[in-house]
């Protein structure tokens, strides 16, 4: 029973993804600015200029990512890289659980949930602040690390298949499947 190792998984930002998403929220700050400029209130003012500034942010944001085409999820035989998560490979015998959280079709978001969080820790600032925000329940709501495919190029069965085609298997596993072998072989 020889296997060949699987290949390195690469997901990098989608261009066409986050083109999309930039004409929406640029749209949507669009809307803010003609609000701002053509109310007549304080009110309007406030509203349209949150608006803008947090749409126009958004569009900006993802704008600049269209350039960044670094790996943004690496999966190998080194463990999971996640780069929003931080720099430190995460072990793929690690993670104890995965969950899919399917907010739209193009919007899901992959929760890991590991045996020992504080061994791999959110490195990243904005994640950790994003983390600390949500208080006790972020742990349930994200998982230990979290992966939204919406602006990667690979969806997230692709990412899933990818870290259990990595993940090393136990001595106890590898005797289940050449006991599993054995007995499909003489039915």
């Amino acid at each position: 029973m020889t296997e060949s190792a699987a290949e390195p998984f690469v997901s990098r930002f989608s261009i066409p993804r986050l083109l999309v998403w930039v004409a929406l929220s640029g749209g949507m700050g669009a809307a803010g600015l003609f609000m701002a400029l053509s109310g007549e209130g304080a009110y309007t003012l406030l509203v349209g200029g949150a608006g803008t500034l947090m749409f126009g942010g958004i569009a900006a944001i993802l704008a600049v990512r269209m350039f960044d085409r670094r790996p943004q999820v690496i999966i190998d035989n080194k463990g999971l890289y996640v780069r929003s998560h931080g720099e430190k490979r995460i072990a793929l015998r690690a993670i104890n659980t995965m969950r899919t959280d399917d907010v739209s079709r193009d919007m899901t978001k992959l929760a890991i949930f590991l045996f020992k969080p504080a061994k791999y820790p959110i490195e990243t600032r904005h994640r950790r602040f994003i983390y600390r925000l949500n208080g006790s329940i972020a742990r349930e709501f994200f998982g230990d690390v979290w992966i939204w495919t919406t602006h990667l190029d690979q969806p997230v069965d692709a990412i899933i298949r990818a870290i259990w085609a990595h993940r090393p298997m136990t001595e106890f596993e590898k005797k289940l499947a050449i006991l599993e072998d054995a007995a499909l072989g003489d039915s």
